[in-house]
């Protein structure tokens, strides 16, 4: 955040842009806005599991001040003509917008795959700790499926499972032939019992013990950092003994996505969703980037999925490009109210279009 003395010091300021005079706040309502609970509890224990509803009524303390959706998302949108979906994928169907957060993904998915490839009885095991809605279990079965038939995948939550479910899971994969990619989603689930490591720990030892060929990847959201979840995981009966059997280099974290991460998702949507339809996508207007990126309706990849799927559906046959119109049903009221919402920053959006590529 910059503080000016006043609006024509302010607009003097080298970096200022026009379209963030609709953003620009009063001190005082910016101390109320940081005042909510967004801001306020991010040491709270719990702070996470009620992350969702925090930023709602973040947004609604914009909403009340006049500002339906934060203006710092807008200028990336603006900013971009072209982009090609491969130049950010991690693997598979798995990408990041940042360039830092996509080549630590990519050398965490080297480190996976190395494990599977070597024939020397090391532990292999990794341990990520990911922030809720990173897609961590999607990127870990995007590793598997681009492995193919060169490895087994095996998946167990242990926020699902009892001991003994837990027990059957893990003893079925010195079963398997060949390498097995293990993932353990919820590491840190079930915090005040005292089996789940108990029952986990001796398992990260079979490839050692020469009885099977098993990486595993424990991943965990707890604690508010890798630093934190493992120290809640050293905490419990057998934690420090299930830690020491991941390697230091074999540990690793999925920052949140980012508003470019989801601007990255909707593209990659519409590609997918117009392939599947015989449509080829070749362009998108920024408006209707801008709208789907900043939706909150469209939380997670499935109401995504489904949302671009109908806008693809509504383009006509012969145009390659989506239109923000066509992402409404003739009608919807949200179609004019997000408009009226953004229409003073996001105005050069309209018929203005990404390039976009596979």
């Amino acid at each position: 955040m910059n503080l000016f003395r006043s609006e024509e010091h302010m607009k003097r300021w080298p970096l200022y842009v026009r379209a963030a005079e609709d953003y620009v706040l009063p001190v005082a309502d910016w101390a109320m806005v940081f005042s909510g609970p967004l801001f306020r509890s991010r040491l709270e224990p719990d702070y996470l599991e009620h992350a969702e509803e925090y930023l709602a009524r973040y947004h609604d303390d914009l909403h009340e001040l006049g500002k339906a959706s934060p203006y710092w998302q807008y200028p990336l949108v603006e900013a971009m003509n072209t982009l090609s979906v491969s130049r950010y994928r991690v693997v598979g169907d798995y990408s990041r917008y940042e360039d830092a957060v996509l080549n630590e993904l990519k050398d965490a998915r080297n480190r996976v795959v190395a494990g599977l490839d070597t024939d020397t009885p090391h532990r292999e095991n990794h341990l990520v700790w990911a922030a809720p809605g990173s897609g961590k279990t999607f990127l870990v079965q995007e590793i598997a499926r681009n492995q193919g038939d060169m490895c087994e995948y095996v998946e167990v939550n242990l926020a699902k499972q009892g001991a003994e479910s837990l027990r059957a899971s893990l003893e079925r994969l010195v079963t398997l032939e060949g390498p097995v990619l293990c993932l353990i989603d919820e590491v840190d689930a079930h915090a005040d019992a005292t089996w789940p490591y108990e029952v986990l720990m001796p398992h990260l030892d079979v490839t050692v013990e020469g009885r099977a060929h098993v990486v595993f990847v424990l991943a965990g959201s707890s604690g508010f950092s890798l630093d934190g979840l493992k120290q809640r995981m050293s905490l419990r009966p057998k934690g420090s003994d299930v830690l020491s059997r991941v390697p230091s280099g074999n540990q690793f974290v999925i920052p949140p996505m980012s508003f470019g991460d989801r601007v990255l998702v909707v593209i990659a949507q519409m590609l997918k969703a117009g392939a599947e339809l015989g449509y080829e996508i070749r362009a998108i207007e920024k408006l209707g980037l801008y709208y789907a990126a900043v939706n909150s309706k469209l939380a997670n990849a499935r109401q995504l999925q489904e949302f671009a799927a109908r806008a693809v559906g509504r383009v006509p046959r012969g145009d390659d490009r989506v239109k923000y119109d066509q992402l409404f049903a003739p009608g919807d009221p949200d179609n004019k109210s997000f408009w009226l919402d953004v229409s003073s920053v996001a105005r050069d959006l309209v018929n203005s279009f990404v390039t976009v590529e596979p």
